[in-house]
């Protein structure tokens, strides 16, 4: 995530900055365990969660392939597009690895 003057922001400062406000409240962790939660969640638990979402983007693509196909150019075309997503969205996934 980039900032409105350009800088990154990475995840582990986008959830510790996320997390601050719930400090003192029903939600305290000592400095410690709250490190500790961030790089459990940036390490291990959204990358999960994104290979999850990007899976189920690529079925929810794949179920807009026209099985009726009449053989016109356009259906050929939607096809091809649709093809695409699914290798565009799979180039994610696969960079995830």
């Amino acid at each position: 995530m980039t900032t409105s003057d350009g800088a990154t922001i990475s995840p582990q400062t986008r959830i510790r900055e996320a997390l601050e406000p719930l400090q003192g409240g029903y939600f305290h962790l000592p400095p410690g365990t709250q490190k500790a939660v961030v790089e459990r969640l940036t390490t291990d638990l959204l990358p999960q969660h994104r290979r999850d979402v990007l899976a189920e983007a690529i079925e929810a693509a794949r179920g807009e392939y026209l099985h009726d196909d009449t053989a016109t150019p356009e259906d050929e075309a939607y096809n091809q597009a649709v093809s695409d997503v699914v290798a565009a969205i799979g180039a994610l996934l696969e960079g995830e690895k």
